[in-house]
């Protein structure tokens, strides 16, 4: 299985799960495959010390690895199997999911599913969109996180596929989390009155 870390203050960390902020740089390691992720607002230190670390890796085992750069919304069809399912955040949220600190509140985030652009359910990605109605599509799926409740909304024109996946992802999200956490589906057009608030509609 692979290892990913977290490029931070000119080291690195080992996180658990495959959540990759648009303002970070990241390091998979697959044994014969080493990966530089680089979102698309990371920084050019970031970037420099991922390569680094990726040096390091590869150095430990004689350079037999093959290090490769990838670049957010580039990820190769290997790369996504790897990782599996990948959530892509903004950077502020990433570091409050990757410290896992206990807060007694916590921001309602709203991501996108689409699998057109994917060969398999596993390396579907699902990446963080504006909290608004601006954002929904009918042509997708969006997960709306309260983290007690999470809506899977499903657009009217969207996938079977992206409709699996955002129960799967709905689930996978419950899974991390301690307690129990409401998993409701929700038609485009059936909208609840309480999601209806959350998105302004």
């Amino acid at each position: 299985m692979a290892k990913i870390y977290l490029v931070k203050e000119g080291g690195y960390e080992q996180i658990a799960q495959p959540v990759f902020s648009t303002g970070d740089t990241y390091v998979v390691d697959a044994g014969n495959r080493i990966w530089i992720w680089l979102g698309e607002k990371t920084t050019v230190d970031e970037k420099f010390a991922g390569a680094f670390v990726s040096d390091l890796i590869d150095k430990e085992r004689r350079g037999k690895p093959k290090v490769e750069t990838v670049e957010q919304g580039n990820e190769p069809v290997e790369f996504k199997k790897t990782v599996g399912a990948m959530r892509i955040v903004d950077a502020d949220l990433a570091k409050s999911i990757l410290k896992k600190t206990a807060k007694k509140t916590h921001p309602v985030v709203m991501y996108r599913i689409s699998g057109e652009k994917y060969e398999t359910l596993e390396d579907v990605q699902f990446i963080q969109v504006p909290l608004s109605k601006r954002s929904l599509s009918s042509d997708d799926v969006f997960l709306i996180d309260t983290y007690d409740t999470i809506y899977i909304w499903q657009g009217k024109n969207c996938s079977i596929r992206e409709k699996v996946v955002g129960g799967r992802l709905a689930r996978q999200f419950d899974a991390e989390r301690v307690g129990v956490q409401k998993e409701i589906f929700v038609d485009e057009g059936k909208e609840p009155d309480k999601l209806k608030k959350i998105l302004g509609l």
